[in-house]
């Protein structure tokens, strides 16, 4: 299990707004995972970012996303950086067809072969279902400190669009239940090749 500590803070505003700059800005980066960057969030969260914007679609192949986020980080020269994950959250995500397991993994998939080649110092989100937690998770799940912060009350909005409030310490499970999760499909996945791997 991942040590990497796990900083989970609220904003003083109950909005989304004013915790999408504060990302923006912590960031040396913030990459954009989304099906869809025409909704109010993600043109925010473009304008809050500003020249520090990657957007590295769902659509796209998981190792060209990788490809592309570690020659971003390269060409800038931004060693150690605290990358900011956003992106869409489960309510856009269900509608285009993908769950947040399916997120996590993709997170997973562009986080690791970037962070064993170039080290990512902190992963920053601001912890809303899809993209942003699915940061977090994969984050943790490599061992990277990461940090949710979070409109006033730790609030949420799920796929049927309604808010919820949650404490730090259910936050916290949130991403270790995801941890969990993760683990178990990569084993899944080393079964599966060693059941289709042809007979010595």
């Amino acid at each position: 299990m991942s040590h990497a500590l796990v900083e989970i803070i609220a904003h003083k505003s109950s909005g989304y707004g004013p915790r999408t700059y504060a990302n923006a800005l912590e960031g040396d980066i913030t990459i954009a995972v989304a099906a869809n960057y025409k909704t109010g969030g993600e043109r925010l969260t473009h304008k809050a970012a500003g020249d520090k914007f990657l957007a590295l679609p769902l659509a796209m192949d998981a190792l060209d996303a990788a490809r592309l986020l570690y020659r971003t980080l390269r060409d800038r020269d931004l060693k150690n950086p605290v990358i900011n994950v956003a992106g869409n959250g489960m309510q856009t995500m269900n509608r285009n067809g993908f769950t947040q397991k399916f997120v996590n993994i993709r997170l997973l998939e562009i986080l690791s072969p970037v962070h064993k080649h170039w080290p990512i110092a902190k992963v920053v989100s601001g912890g809303q279902t899809g993209a942003d937690m699915a940061g977090g998770i994969a984050a943790h799940a490599l061992d990277i400190p990461v940090k949710l912060h979070f409109p006033a009350g730790f609030k949420q909005r799920y796929a049927d669009g309604v808010d919820q409030q949650f404490s730090k310490e259910e936050i916290l499970q949130q991403v270790k239940d995801g941890v969990v999760a993760l683990k178990r499909e990569a084993e899944k996945g080393r079964e599966q090749a060693q059941e289709d791997a042809p007979a010595p």
